[in-house]
């Protein structure tokens, strides 16, 4: 089961890295990427009832999930493409490290979200609660008491539920697009406070691997 939160977002996925955090824009690849998946189709709106029935189904497959790691696809606002592997830990850590001729590796280690190019010799840190992060690495997931659920729809096989911080400590939304049948998270997509959207893609995703916990630590690096 791809029953995965990751937090990974990268969640940061961080604007222009797997989610949006606002560090910086993940470089464009040389190589052609594929094409950035098409927006869903309109489905018919959900009853209160239904709505919050598949909320809490959501919320307690991917809460059961507490380690997982795979490969990520990332499109990024400019237009960028790139790829990586991830590995998650509720709560609050993840690491997506990217493919070359991507430079980055992002971490977050539970408090803080942290941006590394070893081209440029930069880490940029933001803390975790101001990414889309803080919401698919919570150990305790609830979307109605701890975010604003913008919109939940099914779509063929795919359900996309759209939240909002509640708390204003992160603008824009993050869609997470779940398999229906068992509601393995399959991806999400961003939307920053200046429109900008980032989509991520999940794939080969293993649960319940045994992680080494340094993979959640990244120092910064030596100047000098």
């Amino acid at each position: 089961m791809m029953n995965l939160i990751a937090s990974i977002s990268a969640a940061a996925l961080i604007m222009g890295a797997p989610l949006t955090m606002g560090l910086k824009q993940v470089p464009a690849s040389p190589a052609a990427p594929a094409p950035a998946p098409a927006p869903a189709p309109a489905a018919a709106p959900l009853s209160a009832a239904e709505r919050s029935k598949l909320l809490k189904g959501a919320a307690k497959a991917l809460a059961t999930v507490k380690t997982a790691r795979g490969k990520f696809e990332q499109y990024s606002p400019d237009g960028s493409y790139s790829t990586g592997q991830f590995a998650m830990s509720r709560p609050g850590k993840v690491r997506f490290d990217y493919d070359d001729p991507v430079p980055l590796v992002l971490v977050s280690d539970g408090t803080t979200v942290a941006l590394q190019d070893s081209e440029l010799e930069t880490t940029d840190r933001v803390p975790l609660a101001s990414t889309p992060l803080s919401l698919l690495l919570s150990s305790t997931l609830d979307f109605e008491k701890e975010a604003e659920v913008v919109d939940v729809r099914r779509t063929g096989d795919r359900t996309n539920i759209t939240l909002r911080d509640k708390t204003g400590e992160m603008e824009g939304t993050l869609t997470m697009v779940l398999d229906t049948s068992d509601n393995a998270l399959t991806g999400w997509r961003t939307v920053d406070a200046n429109g900008g959207r980032t989509s991520v893609l999940l794939s080969g995703v293993e649960t319940g691997a045994k992680l080494n916990p340094r993979l959640f630590v990244l120092k910064d690096l030596d100047n000098r």
